[in-house]
């Protein structure tokens, strides 16, 4: 079988063997996806990346001799494009605050399903952040937490629009689902979050979102749910 051009090339890294072979039998089925390697624990994740350069890494957390995390943050160091989804049974605040300071692009369960996976994928690559839901709401519980309840939002002179994109972005929405939010294309949607990353000197969207609750200048529960978190 020959693989689409257009296939996006992914790099799974877990020590299972088990998890591995069911990895390998999702992307058989998956026409649009590439398996192009496999890594038993971090040490072999950061080597493989760099061989193969894959577009996306589906990253276990907890392995032997060198963790997810620390791979991901050793790949990201080195590679500021490279875009790792944590694929892990774990969803404490710990692993979850963990994975994504240390440039996660996502954070899925294993128990998310086939399609949710495919969807999470491509969601890491367009920049859109995949999350599971309680892995979310872990994250912002966990942001929150750190700040004094007492503390003034900080001005750094965001619009009005940029902060009511920043609310959408709280509750999990992706580009599109803002766009349709706020009335705006999908590009509009890019580019007012490009606006809002140079003024805090961010690019990541998990660290856009994490910087914006810690400043207090949205409160994650303070627009109205939109009819896209609604309808999960």
């Amino acid at each position: 079988m020959t693989t689409p051009p257009q296939a996006i090339r992914v790099l799974v890294v877990d020590d299972d063997a088990l998890v591995r072979e069911a990895y390998r039998s999702f992307f058989r089925k998956a026409a649009d996806l590439d398996l192009v390697g496999e890594a038993r624990d971090g040490g072999e994740a950061i080597d493989a990346y760099a061989t193969l350069r894959p577009d996306v890494v589906l990253m276990d957390l907890q392995m032997p001799r060198c963790s997810g995390v620390e791979a991901t943050a050793r790949i990201c160091s080195k590679w500021s494009d490279a875009c790792i989804v944590a694929l892990t049974t774990f969803g404490t605040r710990e692993y979850i605050v963990a994975a994504l300071r240390a440039g996660a692009s996502g954070y899925l369960l294993k128990d998310t399903g086939a399609q949710n996976l495919l969807a999470g994928i491509k969601q890491a690559l367009r920049g859109d952040m995949p999350m599971s839901s309680s892995v979310r709401r872990q994250l912002v519980e966990s942001v929150k937490s750190e700040v004094p309840l007492n503390q003034e939002p900080v001005d750094i002179g965001l619009t009005p629009r940029e902060t009511e994109l920043l609310g959408w972005l709280a509750q999990g929405l992706t580009n599109y689902q803002i766009g349709r939010e706020m009335y705006v294309s999908e590009g509009s949607v890019k580019q007012y979050l490009a606006h809002v990353g140079d003024k805090m000197g961010l690019k990541s969207r998990t660290q856009i979102l994490v910087k914006a609750i810690q400043l207090r200048i949205v409160d994650p529960h303070a627009l109205p749910r939109s009819s896209e978190v609604a309808a999960r």
